[in-house]
C-alpha cells in the first residue's frame, strides 16, 4: 500500500473511507496482533512495564487469525509474554466495568494456572508476572482508572502484586488529552484508540511512534477499514446495540406509563374512599369517579371490615 504520511492524505481518505474505531474489539486485535512492536510500545506506557526496549514479545498462542472468511471470525484474544516472565492479557470492553468485572477476574485466574512450566523451580514462578489489562470504551464509565489486587480487608495488606487487573476508561483519557491538555504517552496511546478519523490516529499516532511505526499502523488501520468480514460484523454489533438501547427505552417509556396508571388508580381509589367516608350513594361515586359499583362496593366492605 502506498500512500503519503500527510494530514492532507488522510483528510481526503476520511471522505472516502470511514475509518473502523480501535475500539472496536476485533479490529482492536486485528492491528495489534500483527503488529508486535507497536503493541509493546502501547503496553511499555500504559501499564507501565520494566523493560528495555529491544526486549522479546511474542503471543502465547502462537497463531494468527486465517484468511478465509469463516475462520476470520475466530479472532483470538491478545495474550503476550515480554521477555519470558511478563504476560499481558488485553480486554477490551464497552460494557460498564462493574458489569464484567467478574467475568474478567475468572479469567485472570485461569490464565494464572497456565504460568507455572513443568520442572519449574519456585524461584522462576515467583519471578513471573501477569498483568490483565482492562480497555473500557464504555462512555458513561466513572472511573478513569484502576488497579485491582489480592488485598486483604482486615490487615490492609497487599498479597499478590505480581498478578492484577489494570483498568483504563478511554474516554475519560480522551477527554484528559483535549479538554485538559494532558499530553502524557499514555494518554496520548488511549485517545489514539478512541480515533474517529484516520486524520486523527495520523496525528496522535506521530506523536509517539517513529514514522516506520506510524506508516505500518496506518496501513493496518486502513486495510481493516476496507476488510468486507470486519466491516460486517462491526456493523451488525452497530445494530444489535441499537435494538438493545431502543429495547430498553422502550421498556423504561412502557414501566413509565405502567407506573403513571398505577397512581393515577390509586389517587382515584383515594378519591373514592372520600367520598364514601362523606356517605355519598354508590351510584353517584361511580359517576364522580369512573370506578364501577362493584369496585365501589368492595372498598366500602374493605372499609367497613377494618373498623370493625
Amino acid at each position: 500500500m502506498t500512500f503519503k504520511l500527510e494530514t492532507e492524505y488522510f483528510e481526503q481518505l476520511d471522505e472516502k473511507l470511514t475509518l473502523v474505531p480501535l475500539t472496536y474489539d476485533k479490529a482492536f486485535k486485528r492491528i495489534f496482533r500483527t503488529n508486535l512492536d507497536i503493541l509493546k510500545e502501547f503496553l511499555k506506557d500504559v501499564i507501565p512495564l520494566d523493560i528495555d526496549k529491544d526486549c522479546n514479545i511474542r503471543l502465547m498462542d502462537g497463531e494468527l487469525p486465517k484468511e478465509n472468511m469463516k475462520e476470520k471470525g475466530r479472532i483470538v484474544d491478545i495474550y503476550v509474554v515480554l521477555d519470558g516472565k511478563i504476560y499481558v492479557d488485553i480486554e477490551m470492553n464497552k460494557s460498564k466495568f462493574k458489569t464484567v468485572l467478574q467475568r474478567n477476574i475468572k479469567y485472570k485466574d485461569k490464565l494464572s494456572s497456565l504460568l507455572p512450566e513443568s520442572d519449574e523451580d519456585f524461584k522462576s514462578i515467583t519471578s513471573k508476572k501477569l498483568y490483565q489489562l482492562n480497555l473500557n470504551a464504555y462512555p458513561f464509565e466513572k472511573i478513569l482508572e484502576d488497579i485491582i489486587v489480592l488485598y486483604g480487608l482486615k490487615t490492609h495488606k497487599i498479597y499478590s502484586s505480581d498478578e492484577c487487573m489494570i483498568v483504563k476508561s478511554l474516554e475519560r483519557y480522551r477527554d484528559l488529552y483535549y479538554n485538559k491538555g494532558n499530553k502524557e504517552r499514555d494518554v496520548i496511546w488511549l485517545t489514539i484508540l478512541t480515533s474517529r478519523t484516520f486524520t486523527e490516529l495520523y496525528e496522535l499516532s506521530k506523536q509517539i511512534l517513529s514514522k516506520d511505526q506510524v506508516k505500518k499502523l496506518m496501513e493496518a488501520a486502513i486495510s481493516m477499514s476496507k476488510d468486507g468480514f470486519i466491516l460486517h460484523e462491526w456493523q451488525k454489533d452497530k445494530f444489535d446495540a441499537l435494538v438493545k438501547y431502543n429495547e430498553i427505552e422502550d421498556a423504561k417509556k412502557e414501566g413509565r406509563a405502567e407506573g403513571k396508571a398505577e397512581g393515577t388508580k390509586e389517587k382515584t381509589i383515594q378519591i373514592a374512599r372520600n367520598l364514601l367516608n362523606m356517605k355519598m350513594s354508590i351510584e353517584d361515586i361511580s359517576k364522580a369517579t369512573g370506578l364501577t359499583e362493584d369496585e365501589i362496593k368492595k372498598l366500602s366492605k374493605n372499609k367497613n371490615d377494618t373498623e370493625n
